[in-house]
This record gives structure tokens, sequence and C-alpha cells, in this order.
């Protein structure tokens, strides 16, 4: 393995290091957006099946996420505590994201239903072996606050890598099936997750005692009332709700209001795509001139007018197409988005170094765990709320899906004013 300085990486190494952007972001997007598609609306299992299986799958992912931390934070190895979960983990993921989009339609009802809850526990379980120790990464690596907003633009970077095979994935799907959407995500996890295990290694630390599982409950009670965590974990599961939300209404909304194929996603998402690169430069920018806190302010306010606006984008009176008035709304969107990707990772890094300096304990990865209960909890959550506003008369719930999305966009800049750390 190469070594690298836990302040300075190569060129070579942070690409490497954020290419793991383009499957975390990939995998969850097409999962948001496509996953209801192909076992509802394909007819495989139940909307109500449907929504406990996914709600159960972020369940199992949220609890299990701090455990994953917590071993992995003392995995102590030659190889270190988070290059050993990688290696081990990506092939299975692997072929779960690829399994997944294959279920049995002509099983019996139980058979669909038991099939879609395995491959749906199984990938958010393996998605937590592999994210959460690469996440861990980022505050070890370096400790350079403008290093550490390059990283995270990096993983933006990715992250729209990632977005622009998403965007591609309605006319992957019109035009080769589902088969070959599971077999570009399969891919995907490999060539994002393998590289960085044999080109970064971790820094070398003293090692510390091992720590009881009684230990695990006390560090989760601490980062969860760590004040200076507290307003940042709230605020950015708000968003993630809001977020999830918008993804997952898409394709329905193309379909429903404007009447068309699956195909026109992919036309939709390119003005995203567009403005989320821009966005990634302007906010590494941005947040280097006035700051993350501000920044991220910036995001909750943009996002909350944007996404709230997008359920009624068709009925702006403005002397164009439905789809046109809809490709300038999700446009606007891709900037606030590409600002939470640089901005948000490099606030909890900051979070994470406070906590070092306070406690003396090496935890990295404790912090994304506790994250993910939050996060992934109201990932879930959103994906029954999204279900439950499908049952509206007519077309009436898309539009209020949308609201809905601006109004927590809202509610998490409330709760982020609290933040601490503003630099």
């Amino acid at each position: 393995m190469k070594s690298c300085s836990r302040h300075t990486l190569s060129a070579y190494q942070l690409f490497i290091y954020c290419s793991g952007g383009l499957a975390m972001n990939l995998t969850n997007l097409v999962l948001s957006q496509w996953l209801y598609e192909r076992y509802v609306v394909g007819g495989v299992i139940g909307t109500a099946a449907f929504s406990l299986i996914l709600l159960a799958g972020r369940i199992t992912d949220s609890v299990s996420d701090p455990f994953i931390a917590f071993w992995t934070d003392n995995a102590w190895t030659r190889w270190g505590r988070r290059i050993p979960f990688i290696v081990l983990a990506t092939l299975p993921l692997s072929a779960v994201c690829f399994f997944l989009w294959w279920p049995p339609e002509h099983a019996s009802h139980s058979i669909r239903i038991f099939y879609a809850a395995s491959m749906c526990q199984g990938y958010f379980l393996l998605y937590g072996l592999v994210v959460t120790p690469y996440l861990a990464l980022l505050p070890e690596i370096s400790s350079s606050r403008s290093e550490r907003l390059n990283l995270t633009t990096g993983q933006g970077f990715a992250s729209l890598a990632g977005t622009m095979l998403f965007a591609l994935s309605g006319l992957v799907i019109q035009k080769f099936g589902y088969a070959a959407l599971g077999l570009m995500l399969a891919i995907a996890v490999v060539l994002s997750f393998y590289p960085l295990t044999i080109t970064i290694s971790e820094p070398a630390h003293p090692e510390s005692k091992k720590s009881s599982l009684a230990d695990l409950f006390r560090w989760i009670w601490e980062v969860s009332t760590n004040r200076d965590f507290l307003p940042l974990l709230i605020s950015t599961s708000l968003y993630w709700f809001a977020l999830n939300l918008l993804l997952m209404l898409v394709p329905r909304w193309v379909e429903a209001r404007l009447g068309m194929s699956k195909e026109a996603v992919t036309w939709l998402m390119l003005p995203f795509i567009g403005v989320n690169l821009l966005g990634f430069f302007f906010f590494n920018w941005f947040a280097k001139r006035v700051g993350k806190f501000i920044a991220l302010v910036c995001v909750f306010v943009v996002s909350a007018v944007v996404f709230a606006l997008f359920g009624w984008s068709d009925r702006l009176g403005l002397p164009t197409t439905p789809l046109i008035c809809a490709q300038l709304v999700t446009g606007l969107a891709g900037l606030p988005v590409a600002g939470f990707g640089v901005v948000a990772f490099a606030l909890l890094a900051d979070v994470i170094d406070a906590d070092t300096a306070r406690t003396g304990i090496r935890r990295e990865a404790i912090y994304f765990g506790v994250q993910a209960i939050f996060q992934k909890s109201m990932i879930g959550l959103s994906v029954v709320t999204f279900a439950f506003f499908q049952r509206a008369p007519g077309t009436s719930g898309l539009g209020w899906t949308a609201l809905l999305s601006g109004f927590f966009c809202a509610c998490g800049l409330l709760f982020f004013l609290g933040y601490r750390l503003r630099n």
C-alpha cells in the first residue's frame, strides 16, 4: 500500500478516495427513484408491503450503523481500522446491487415479498459495512480544513458522475431493462471502492485500549448529546428527508403529471446535472470565502424555495412547455444540492476534531454511525410519507409532496442556526 500523510494527499490519492462518492450516491439515487417503480408499479408486490420492507430496511440500516462504526473504531489491525471492512464487504454489496433488480416475478406472492425483504436488508447492511468506514477515513487522512473542502468537493464531483449515470437510468431501463441497471450498479460499486484499498493507507495511531459493548451506548449518548453536533445532526437529517421525497417524486411526476415515459426523466435531470457541476466549484470557493456555516445556511434557504416549487412547475404560467418549466426548476435545485454535498461532511469533520481535542478519543466512525441512525430513519420515513401522499385523488398528492419537501428544508434551517463551530 502507498502511505499517505494525514496532512497532505497526492492528487492521485485524492482522486481515488473521492471516487467512492460515485457508487455511494448512485446506488442510493437509483433505489430512491426506481425501486418503487420496479416492485410496486411493476406489480411484484403491493404498496403496503413495499413501504414496510423499505422502512424495515432503513431501520436495520440505521440501527446497525452505530455497531459497525463502533466496531471499526476499535478494529486495530495491521491494515488499519477502516480498510479491512471495505475489502471484505464491497463484493457482496456489488452482488446484492445486481440481484435486487431480478425479483422472481412468477413466484408466489409470499416468496416475492421474502425476496424483496431479503435483498433490501442485505443491501442496507452491506452498504453500511462499506460506506461507514469509507466516510470515517476523511477526517483521518487530512487535517487541513482547506484540503477537507477539496476532498468533499471531489466527492461531490464523483457524486455528480453518479448522478449522471443515474440520469441515464430511465433510458437504460427503457432500452435494456432493469437487469442492465443492476449490472451498472454492481460495476460502479467495485470500481468506486476497491481501488482505494490499495492506494490509501490509514495514518498510524497508537492503539487504544479495547472498548466494551457498554462503551458503545455511552459513546452513542455522548455523541448524540454533543452540543457541537446536535444542530448539524438534526438539520442534515431533515434535509435528507426532503431530498429523498423530491427524488421519489420525479419519475411519478413525469409520468402522472406530464404524461411522458420513463425516458423523459433523463431529460428532466440534465439541467440538474449541469448546475450541480457548477455548484461544486461555486460552493468550494464560497465556503472558503464566507465560511462553511453561512454556506450551509444558503443551501437550506434556496432548497426550501426550489424543492417546494417543483411540484407546481408545470403551472408557473411561463410561455413554454411544462417539461421546460420543470427543467428550469430542477436546474435551480442542482445548486443547493451541490452545496450540501460540499459543506455538510466538512462541517462534521470539524465536529469530530473538536471532540477528539476535548476527549482524547479517536472515534470518527461513531459520528457517522449516529448520524446514520437519524438520517436513514428519516429517509425511510420519507418512503412511507411518499406512499401516503400518493393516495390523494388525481395528482394533487404530487404537489403536496413537493411543498412538504420545501417545508422540511426550512425546518432544517431553523435547527442549523444553533450550530456553534462557525468557521
